[in-house]
């Protein structure tokens, strides 16, 4: 896992973070609004064993498990979830939490 604050994204002309992720393309991805207490992947492991997915969390708090750890998150967080890191997002009780989250191409 890799954490920063928004301010601290270094672009290129065609690429977000190439520091990070290199010249690898995003395959696919979306916003996602959690409701208040939301877990995405209820299923007990949520892995992508070839590709890094990346979330900028755009609204509210909450936390990420990462292989069983709770890292809390908040709006202006951004966090790459490594290649074969078991992670699921979950948004606090008491607010939304919205995430804009992409899955990069795989790892060759």
């Amino acid at each position: 896992m890799k954490r920063l604050r928004v301010e601290d994204i270094q672009t290129t002309d065609s690429r977000l973070l190439p520091a990070l992720l290199g010249d690898k393309a995003i395959s696919h991805g979306g916003i996602y609004v959690f409701k208040p207490g939301e877990t995405a992947h209820p299923e007990a492991r949520h892995v992508h064993e070839d590709a890094d997915e990346v979330f900028i969390f755009i609204q509210g708090q909450g936390v990420l498990p990462i292989d069983g750890v709770d890292y809390p998150v908040r709006t202006g967080d951004v966090v790459i979830v490594e290649a074969g890191e078991d992670h699921h997002t979950r948004s606090s009780v008491d607010d939304l939490l919205v995430a804009a989250w992409y899955e990069m191409e795989a790892k060759g």
